[in-house]
């Protein structure tokens, strides 16, 4: 499995280049084992940042690290990079370039982006005691602790902005040639539906844990490829009860019968 944050206006990208740096060997303590992908620890979600040694990060920003399905997003303040991860020998790392949401970020903001970006795409020394997630490349430790999921009563009133899909465990932006895929919901639930092809309603109710839709009605308009496969993962998961979430405040990620959609609530 794998996951996401930030207030963010939505266009999708592929980000950066990789890096080529292997990961630098660091010795766990004695309480702590390598991260694998498939830790039920990782069932906790979403971890942030309690202390990063050996770079200096920008004043009040915190690194945000999250899991869901496959997916890995990371984000320290701008711009939210996610893709899908691997956790092999111990090593944490994306598996190949992220997506990422796409703003005007301050200067110092995006040089601190494109500074995760690369030493994620490298890989990180990962371990876990149970509790908290600690990372280490070159000179550099990030200490994590689990962070709280958003109240999802927060997302009603909001708008839904898909900016990645997922599908076959791989994360993908979403195609430039297709329209942005969205909901926006009233504080009622009821909610518009843009496929990125046809439009239509449905009603959305949200309980501590899930999020349920009602069956959407839409127009019924041909859609040309890659517009279609799109609209089929929208389709899918913006249809009943959700398999499972993450929700920073700010990016949801959505699973649901092994298809999956990255939000950006506005």
């Amino acid at each position: 499995m794998a996951t996401t944050g930030a207030l963010l206006a939505v266009v999708t990208s592929l980000v950066g280049a990789c890096g080529e740096d292997d990961a630098a060997d660091t010795e766990p303590s004695s309480d702590a084992t390598p991260l694998s992908a498939d830790a039920a620890f990782l069932e906790l979600g979403s971890f942030v940042s309690t202390e990063v040694e050996g770079h200096d990060m920008l004043e009040d920003s915190t690194i945000k690290l999250g899991f869901a399905d496959d997916t890995m997003s990371v984000w320290a303040g701008c711009n939210t990079m996610f893709g899908a991860f691997v956790a092999e020998d111990g090593v944490l790392r994306w598996s190949h370039e992220p997506a990422s949401t796409m703003i005007g970020c301050e200067e110092d903001l995006a040089v601190q982006d494109e500074w995760l970006r690369d030493l994620f795409l490298a890989g990180l020394t990962a371990t876990t005691d149970g509790a908290n997630l600690d990372l280490a490349v070159d000179d550099v430790t990030i200490a994590m602790e689990p962070e709280p999921q958003a109240d999802l009563e927060t997302l009603l009133g909001r708008t839904w902005s898909v900016v990645g899909t997922i599908s076959d465990g791989t994360t993908s932006r979403v195609p430039p040639r297709v329209r942005t895929p969205r909901l926006v919901v009233g504080d009622d639930g009821l909610a518009r539906l843009d496929t990125g092809c046809n439009t239509g309603r449905t009603r959305v109710t949200v309980d501590s844990v899930s999020v349920t839709f009602a069956p959407p009605t839409t127009t019924r308009a041909a859609c040309p490829e890659p517009t279609s496969s799109v609209e089929q993962i929208v389709l899918s998961v913006v249809d009943g009860r959700s398999d499972y979430l993450r929700y920073d405040g700010s990016v949801l990620v959505l699973v649901k019968d092994g298809a999956g959609l990255v939000f950006q609530i506005t």
